[in-house]
């Protein structure tokens, strides 16, 4: 099949959309049996298998069968999940027989001996220098074919290779789905059962009692207490110890088996043990129980503060409770920013990794009355959205700055380049990090997960943020460390406006231009050190000087986006 005949097949599959691709059913026909059993050095001919059976005898086969316990009918369900996953919904076309074969390649991190040539249509499997059998290509590009072919390969694998042997479905998705995906880009990924699951936990959520802890010897030290939560509501209190999980004591337990110990179903009942220090310095650390219940938690993401007469809003990530818990804040200081107690808002976005694209949007909507936010424009039919605002600025036009690094990435840059491109927000700091793709996650039968990237995010002035990021309005990276008067000098912060425009011209075009772009504002981190918080020092600068904010605004003056792709 050619090209554009395979082009033609995967568009009719395309419009299938992600439902057909998560609700993919086991199948349900085993591949051929393996090759019997010989030593690497064996000179025996090749088996050739057809595309049903191997030539292999019936004796083999059963003794192979018998003490086997791979399961190969789950691992083409999921491989074939896998498969037409990236095939509909990868960004970038992919070729059928490649995908395969370097996921099947995949199996050498396993066994360094596996090796797959092909040749004449047919595809050989080596284990050393020793021709182990030979397979037929499948004739068509379909995942199905495919993934049956994969599982054939696998058994003949194993009957040969003891490591093979050794390494359960697990480990062989892993290592069959990252040669896969090796391929593709830095985004795209497979997570095994237990990383999916923890990953849905950050995403939407789990059962547990809502603390923040570190590793203190033999206990834990809680850090953080979540408002709302569990352990909240009995009393516990950020620098308790906890010494006991139940009747488990915490021991040498690492911090991850702890957090398991900690989660569990909604609802089910937790005893904690801890060691509180006594406000009463002449009384002993006091030991004290607590009896809890679990309860759905999710991760807080926004923190505030209130310094002077700026609100800091501190955003870490983006989960499904970052905008309504921005939402929230706002509200409870609708007096103070009316009567005028609060001049404006600061935002910090640093070091923030990204998280979900609606939060994101959703964020920079509390801002704005009007506009489009981003759009993403991919390769299949459902990554084309454009993303407008349509809500109502919650803080009524009042001065908002964005803090931004080379470590503000994803879906932080939407809120900043939104704000800023819509001539919004004033954005402080660096380059940030330019990861300017979106990416969809597939869940596969065995209940791991692969992310896929599927689309691009192009900001509203239409420039796309991949590999470019966000241009900050006030660069503090091309002057003296610290010199807030040089950095916020007229002539400093005119001279952005050419360098914005440059950013912006780059359009969807990718070449070399992007990293030089970025050098004219070079990425860093910008934490708060021992000289202080640099950054939020510049902001509240601007915010308190209506002059300079107009100015530094009037780079990012609004657009009109309505026309742009």
């Amino acid at each position: 099949m050619g090209n554009e005949a395979y082009r033609q097949v995967w568009a009719g599959q395309a419009r299938l959309g992600l439902a057909a691709v998560l609700g993919l059913s086991a199948v349900a026909a085993l591949g051929a049996c393996a090759p019997s059993e010989t030593s690497r050095t064996s000179q025996q001919r090749p088996i050739v298998v057809a595309e049903e059976a191997a030539l292999i005898s019936p004796a083999v086969q059963n003794r192979i069968l018998k003490n086997d316990t791979f399961q190969y009918r789950a691992a083409r369900s999921t491989v074939r999940a896998g498969l037409k996953g990236i095939a509909q919904r990868y960004i970038n076309l992919v070729d059928m027989d490649d995908l395969a074969l370097d996921g099947l390649r995949g199996l050498a991190t396993i066994d360094p001996a596996f090796k797959l040539n092909m040749e004449d249509g047919m595809i050989r499997l080596n284990l050393d220098e020793t021709n182990i059998a030979d397979f037929a290509r499948p004739l068509s590009r379909d995942p199905a074919d495919w993934a049956r072919l994969t599982t054939k390969i696998i058994r003949a694998g194993r009957s040969q290779s003891p490591e093979l042997q050794e390494a359960d479905n697990e480990r062989v998705y892993e290592a069959l789905f990252d040669g896969m995906l090796a391929g593709l880009d830095i985004f795209s990924r497979y997570s095994g059962a237990d990383e999916a699951r923890a990953n849905r936990a950050r995403r939407d959520g789990f059962g547990g009692i809502g603390i923040r802890f570190t590793k203190s010897e033999n206990a834990i030290l809680v850090t953080h207490v979540q408002e709302d939560s569990p352990a909240h509501g009995v009393g516990l209190r950020p620098g308790d110890l906890i010494l006991k999980i139940n009747e488990d004591a915490i021991g040498e337990l690492s911090l991850r088996k702890t957090a398991q110990r900690l989660r569990g179903p909604v609802g089910s009942p937790l005893t904690l043990s801890i060691a509180r220090l006594d406000s009463d310095v002449e009384r002993p650390d006091r030991h004290i129980s607590f009896k809890l219940n679990r309860a759905h938690i999710v991760p807080e993401t926004v923190r505030a503060s209130v310094e002077d007469d700026v609100l800091k809003l501190t955003v870490t990530g983006f989960n499904k409770n970052t905008s309504p818990s921005m939402h929230t804040i706002l509200r409870k200081n609708d007096d103070a920013f009316h009567s005028g107690l609060l001049k404006g808002v600061v935002m910090d976005l640093r070091g923030n990794p990204g998280g979900l694209l609606s939060q994101s949007v959703n964020v920079a909507d509390l801002f704005l009355n009007r506009g489009r936010i981003i759009a993403t424009r991919g390769r299949h039919p459902d990554s084309f959205h454009d993303y407008r605002a349509g809500g109502a600025d919650l803080i009524d036009g009042k001065p908002l700055i964005i803090l931004v690094d080379g470590d503000s990435a994803s879906a932080a840059e939407i809120v900043a380049s939104a704000l800023q491109d819509l001539g919004r927000a004033v954005v402080i700091g660096s380059s940030s990090y330019g990861k300017g793709t979106v990416q969809t996650v597939i869940r596969l039968p065995n209940d791991g997960e692969m992310t896929l990237t599927w689309s691009r995010l192009v900001s509203s002035s239409g420039y796309a943020l991949h590999g470019l990021g966000v241009m900050p309005t006030v660069c503090a990276t091309n002057t003296p460390v610290g010199d807030t008067q040089a950095i916020l000098a007229p002539q400093h912060i005119d001279d952005q406006r050419q360098a914005m425009s440059a950013w912006r011209a780059a359009g969807m075009i990718f070449d070399g231009r992007r990293p030089q772009l970025r050098d004219s504002c070079p990425a860093k981190s910008f934490q708060a050190g021992k000289n202080g918080d640099l950054l939020m020092q510049l902001a509240n600068r601007v915010i308190h000087d209506p002059a300079l904010y107009r100015r530094a605004l009037m780079l990012s003056e609004p657009v009109n986006t309505a026309s742009r792709h």
